[in-house]
């Protein structure tokens, strides 16, 4: 005899778009639905639905955060903030030269050493063309 299957309702989407969205962990999240951990991770594999609550919420979450950050590195001029943004969003590497991606790039690869005689004979060769 098999255990009764749970089915979320409609509050239990909102519950867990409104957690998500703060920041609670899942764990947190099934003890507001009074579920166990196994049994959400089950539900998330099972319902679309709950699994789509959760990653709008995060969605949300980040959205708060990156605009939080965001408001730290421009309004309040924190510099932490601003180089983590650089470094999230835009590629930038500590210690690494940035390049542009229209930048033209040009390698010359000069001759190894050579004895005077070598370049003399060198020096010749070139001057006769």
């Amino acid at each position: 005899m098999g255990r009764n299957k749970i089915e979320l309702k409609k509050t239990d989407y909102a519950k867990i778009r409104r957690l998500g969205a703060r920041g609670v962990s899942e764990v947190d999240i099934t003890k507001a639905l009074g579920i166990s951990f196994p049994t959400w991770k089950r539900l998330k594999s099972e319902d679309e639905q709950a699994l789509e609550a959760l990653e709008e919420a995060r969605r949300e979450e980040e959205s708060e955060l990156v605009g939080v950050l965001y408001e730290a590195a421009t309004k309040d001029k924190n510099l932490t903030a601003a180089m983590f943004l650089l470094k999230a969003r835009h590629g930038y590497k500590e210690g690494a030269e940035q390049v542009n991606a229209n930048q033209v790039n040009v390698k010359i690869t000069l001759p190894g050493a050579m004895n005077e005689n070598e370049y003399q004979k060198l020096v010749q060769v070139n001057n006769e063309n």
